[in-house]
C-alpha cells in the first residue's frame, strides 16, 4: 500500500508556458467572439541563408476580437517568469495603437482581462 502521508507532502508540479499557452489555446480557440493563433518567432537556415521570422517581442498568441477586429496579443509566462525588455516595448505599442495586450499566467488571466470585451 502507497505512503499516503508522503504522496500528499509532494510539492504540486508547476505548469510550464507551453502548457499555459496549450490551455488558452484550447479554451478561446473555438469561440465565435474572437479568433487567437500561436505566432512563432525564430531562425531557420535555408540554404545556407539565415531566415528571420517573427518581430522581437511580440506576444505567443495573437488574434482579433470579433466583429470589432480590435487585436489581442497574449504573453504568456509561468509562475516565475518575467517579461523582456522587447516584450514591454511590443506591449507599449500594442496598448497605444488600441489593442489588448494580456500577460497570462493563467486561463482566468484572460478570461479576466478579456471580460469587458467578449460575453
Amino acid at each position: 500500500m502507497p505512503n499516503l502521508k508522503n504522496s500528499l507532502q509532494k510539492p504540486l508540479q508547476k505548469k510550464s508556458e507551453h502548457q499555459i499557452q496549450n490551455e488558452i489555446l484550447a479554451e478561446f480557440g473555438a469561440r465565435k467572439d474572437m479568433r487567437i493563433w500561436r505566432q512563432n518567432t525564430g531562425a531557420i537556415v535555408i540554404d545556407n541563408r539565415m531566415v528571420k521570422f517573427g518581430v522581437p517581442g511580440q506576444a505567443d498568441i495573437t488574434g482579433l476580437l470579433i466583429p470589432s477586429g480590435r487585436r489581442i496579443e497574449i504573453e504568456v509566462k509561468d509562475a516565475k517568469g518575467r517579461q523582456r525588455e522587447a516584450q514591454k516595448k511590443f506591449q507599449a505599442m500594442i496598448e497605444k495603437s488600441g489593442g489588448i495586450y494580456i500577460l497570462a499566467r493563467s486561463v482566468d488571466d484572460v478570461y479576466k482581462k478579456l471580460k469587458d470585451f467578449i460575453a
